[in-house]
């Protein structure tokens, strides 16, 4: 595999986008993994928002 940037992509804006784009799903309680793009058995989420108290 070559690396995005052999493309003319920046890698470093692309990670930072996707995990920008995870992060408003895990704040909207929308799953992050489904069966139809990873093969999960089902729809998981990513995780938790911490807040302070």
């Amino acid at each position: 595999m070559a690396p995005v940037e052999s493309v003319g992509l920046d890698g470093d804006m692309l990670e930072a986008q996707a995990f920008a784009y995870l992060a408003v799903r895990v704040a909207r309680g929308l799953p992050t993994s489904c069966p139809g793009t990873t093969g999960v058995r089902a729809a998981v989420s990513g995780g938790t928002v911490s807040r302070p108290s």
